[in-house]
């Protein structure tokens, strides 16, 4: 069931600020949009450390944290529209990923909301030459 424009703007637009333009990835075919690859720096390594921010005395150590380099990227969806599945979409997109974090030097990805049942999924895993660490539902870069 496809998700309505405001769910996904709800999810999105407090991530905005947090975005590398140059990891968001959309795919387009005469101005229709027919692809859709976030990826967004995985802020997660910091949370961690802050309580997730949800008192107000975690924003003290939120200073240490803030210059903190982030190790790895959150990718938590690929959307493209069911006519345009196996129509290599999705590779050209994560082909396009891939070329664009190269210099951001992320160390590893975190898949752990891809379904470990999606074929395509382990595709697009071989060819980025990862492996899986179940322990931590993450793809590390071989």
């Amino acid at each position: 069931m496809p998700y309505p424009r405001e769910a996904i703007e709800t999810m999105v637009l407090p991530l905005k600020e947090m975005a590398d333009a140059d990891l968001v990835l959309f795919a387009e075919v005469d101005g229709k949009a027919i692809g859709w690859f976030p990826a967004i720096p995985n802020f997660n390594e910091i949370l961690i450390h802050i309580n997730g921010l949800r008192y107000p005395w975690n924003y003290l150590p939120a200073l240490y944290y803030q210059h903190k380099k982030i190790e790895s990227i959150a990718i938590k969806s690929v959307a493209v529209p069911p006519e345009y599945w196996d129509t290599g979409v999705a590779v050209l997109l994560s082909m396009k990923w891939s070329s664009a974090q190269l210099p951001k030097a992320y160390k590893w990805a975190d898949l752990s909301m891809t379904g470990e049942d999606n074929p395509d999924t382990w595709i697009w895993l071989i060819t980025w030459a990862a492996r899986f660490t179940s322990a931590t539902d993450s793809i590390r870069k071989n």
